[in-house]
């Protein structure tokens, strides 16, 4: 199997839209990694948002690449999976290009990233006007709820809101009635976050119902991939 094989299966394999260089280095040396990533740059199927920093795509019929997901929720798993707390997004129109400003508060970076007529601009505060309590963005529009790094999003807002979960004998209890009731009810961290949210009306129930599935499928999509044994069948 050649590298652009190899680099195809371990794209269809990985869970959300992002990949970084980093992740792939194990497939070939550095040079040839770099061959293979710029063929599938050139097929439409992968889009360089930065320096080491790429987006599934899907080729349409004149071979452009088009992103499966909005412009909003792709920048907020790029800044998930490198590990910069996101306040707030703002994308604008300027002129015939996009500009998304990215609230990162006190934080720093030097991740340049910018790709076919969008820019990313960094809007960095001093500490003492930062709101470090401020809630992280929850659109009422479910859809724009995220659908990636979703675990990591609701530990975010459950902080930001000073809720946590902590175990007591009710939760011994609640366990043993749905077990002995033939319910498969088996929550974890998030999900009791999720229904401490719900409970304190920071969540409403759509909200709840939505990151909640969000949470499930990511989970779901990332546990296959472990026990694949046929290199063949994608994700």
């Amino acid at each position: 199997m050649n590298l652009d094989s190899k680099l195809s299966i371990s794209l269809k394999k990985r869970a959300g839209n992002v990949v970084l260089r980093r992740d792939l280095n194990g497939l070939a040396s550095a040079s040839h990694l770099s061959t293979a990533i710029q063929h599938q740059i050139d097929d439409g199927r992968l889009v360089r948002l930065g320096a080491g920093i790429f987006a599934k795509a899907v080729p349409d019929s004149a071979g452009k690449a088009r992103l499966a997901v909005r412009l909003e929720i792709l920048l907020l798993e790029v800044f998930d999976k490198l590990g910069v707390h996101v306040i707030g997004l703002t994308i604008r129109r300027e002129r015939d290009r996009a500009v998304c400003l990215v609230d990162i508060g006190t934080n720093r970076t030097q991740r340049k990233l910018g790709w076919d007529g969008i820019q990313v601009q960094y809007v960095v505060r001093p500490r003492a006007e930062t709101d470090v309590t401020k809630t992280p963005g929850l659109p009422a529009n479910i859809d724009e709820l995220p659908t990636q790094g979703v675990a990591s999003f609701v530990e975010r807002l459950a902080k930001s809101h000073g809720i946590e979960y902590r175990r007591s004998g009710l939760d011994d209890f609640a366990e043993a009635v749905t077990r002995a009731a033939g319910d498969d009810v088996d929550f974890d961290l998030t999900g009791k976050l999720l229904v401490l949210l719900k409970k304190n009306d920071i969540v409403n129930a759509r909200q709840f119902a939505r990151l909640m599935t969000n949470h499930l499928k990511e989970v779901r999509r990332v546990r296959p991939v472990r026990g694949l044994r046929d290199g063949r069948l994608s994700a």
